[in-house]
């Protein structure tokens, strides 16, 4: 500790030797430092509060129904990030005529850049108020940039979403033209594929092997259906084979053979009447049909003209004619005989289906994955056609939404206005920092020169120097001439330290009272100037 005690003494009396340098270093930088203070020019603050009212009916109402493109967010997010931008910086520059200070672009650009540091916007979106602030060392000229950022984002906040709406339906109707240019087209496309394909074009009875499936089931149903039918007939023929005969003229018309005929022409022509309901003239079933309907037709006229050849017989005996049951059996074996060519014409037309649906089974698929394809792409451009139309009668409500009433209101709650004081800079704080900073100054004077020179100074100093005993001191003795001179440097001394403390109260004590040192020393500047 008594070893820590005296480096500490020994270190300060070495400084100590270098008092006036520190002094001197102190004086000087500390009037140097008052006299910048004093120079820097004054601040005058310009704010304005707006207030984003976001309360508006048609807010709910709309919803779901038009887009909502003036969001309170938005709006602050416009405040916040557009607000700054150098594009929109430099026209408020031009416009207050803080351009014609520059005589360079590197000078533009720093002004740009000084003005994006000054400008200052901040606010919460809990109570919705913005402030836009700025200093300037001219009054006018801050209150003039505060209403130019004013007026930019009312014209923002205002006309942007206005434009942007009218840019949107421009671009909507540009689409829906092209769209409707590809929706013609495929339609075209898809006419003139249906038109060459019209015998071999997918029903809605499904695909082509749906289709062929269905008609080899319907001819295999047919095929059973006339062998049963066959059957009863030939049991009908050997019942009355074992009856008594009934004879009957060659001309007559209930001859059984001509009436089976007359029954299957009738049959074909019901059943082509069923076809034509729901299929065209060129569908396999109605084709076939109407070849069967030809044979049958030919047939006939070769019966009745066998018949009208035949000679003239007896009439029925009194025993045929009062036999019930054979006449009951001759008109089932008619009907049996009509049902047997209905369903002989049926199995063909089924037949001659199948058959042509197997010849094309290399077409009819590939007749398929184009109309696929083709309905595919008729689709798609429908459905973007329809979302486009849909899209632009929202973004066309959202505007007349918007010109009706603004969604999101910007109010100016608290004007710029002329300030009359300055707001800056502190020059107390300034003064305080200064004086810190010089006195500082001064004392590391001190202790830099006396590291810098060292001077032995007591005897410690001489023993730990030389690395010897010391074997005694002679003290210096000072006479009344020297403790006088010695007197009187130490009150020069204090003095200086004492004038520096007491122009910083003086200070301290104009700026309490408010008293305009800095305009003062402007005037006096521009008097000697």
């Amino acid at each position: 500790m008594q070893d820590q005690l005296q480096t500490t003494r020994t270190f300060l009396r070495m400084a100590w030797l270098y008092r006036w340098a520190g002094l001197s270093a102190a004086v000087l930088s500390c009037a140097l430092g008052w006299t910048v203070v004093l120079l820097i020019p004054d601040q005058y603050e310009v704010s304005a509060k707006l207030y984003l009212d976001s309360r508006s009916m048609l807010r709910p109402l709309l919803r779901g129904i038009a887009f909502d493109s003036s969001t309170l967010e938005d709006t602050a997010a416009l405040l916040g990030r557009t607000l700054l931008t150098r594009p929109n910086l430099e026209e408020v520059a031009r416009r207050t005529d803080l351009d014609l200070g520059t005589h360079s672009p590197e000078d533009f650009d720093r002004l740009i850049t000084g003005l994006a540091q000054s400008i200052k916007v901040s606010g919460t979106t809990r109570d919705n108020i913005y402030e836009i602030s700025f200093r300037h060392p001219v009054p006018r000229t801050a209150k003039a940039v505060v209403d130019e950022l004013l007026n930019r984002f009312m014209e923002s906040a205002l006309g942007d979403t206005r434009q942007e709406t009218a840019s949107t339906r421009k671009f909507l109707d540009t689409q829906i033209a092209s769209y409707e240019q590809r929706l013609a087209s495929a339609e075209e496309r898809l006419k003139d594929f249906k038109q060459r394909n019209l015998g071999v074009m997918p029903g809605a009875q499904g695909g082509y092997f749906e289709r062929l499936e269905t008609a080899r089931s319907q001819w295999h149903e047919a095929q059973l259906q006339l062998q049963e039918a066959t059957r009863s007939r030939d049991q009908l023929h050997q019942q009355l084979g074992g009856s008594p005969a009934t004879s009957t003229s060659p001309g007559s018309a209930e001859d059984p053979e001509l009436a089976a005929l007359d029954l299957r022409i009738a049959d074909l022509h019901k059943r082509i009447d069923d076809l034509l309901l729901n299929f065209t003239d060129r569908h396999p079933d109605v084709i076939g049909m109407r070849k069967l309907l030809d044979d049958f037709g030919a047939k006939r006229s070769a019966l009745v003209a066998a018949i009208a050849k035949r000679p003239p017989t007896a009439v029925a005996s009194p025993v045929s004619a009062a036999d019930p049951y054979r006449a009951q059996l001759q008109v089932e074996a008619i009907q049996a005989g009509a049902q047997v060519a209905a369903l002989e014409a049926r199995v063909a037309a089924h037949a001659s289906r199948v058959s042509e649906l197997e010849k094309k089974v290399g077409t009819v698929p590939e007749v398929e994955a184009e109309l696929a394809r083709l309905n595919r792409d008729y689709d798609v451009n429908k459905k973007q056609y329809d979302e486009l139309l849909l899209r632009r009668e929202q973004a066309l409500m959202s505007q007349e939404a918007e010109q009706s009433q603004e969604d999101v209101k910007v109010k100016i709650i608290d004007p710029p206005r002329l300030p009359l004081l300055p707001v800056g800079p502190n020059r107390l704080l300034l003064a305080s920092v200064v004086l810190v900073l010089g006195l500082g100054l001064g004392g590391g004077l001190c202790v830099g020169l006396s590291q810098l020179n060292p001077r032995v100074i007591d005897v410690p100093d001489v023993r730990e120097m030389t690395g010897l005993p010391v074997l005694g001191a002679i003290s210096l003795t000072a006479g009344p001439q020297h403790r006088q001179q010695r007197r009187y440097e130490l009150l020069a001394f204090g003095a200086g330290l004492f004038g520096i403390v007491l122009v910083y109260a003086a200070q301290v004590t104009l700026f309490l009272l408010d008293i305009n040192l800095h305009g003062r020393l402007q005037h006096v500047l521009g008097a000697l100037t």
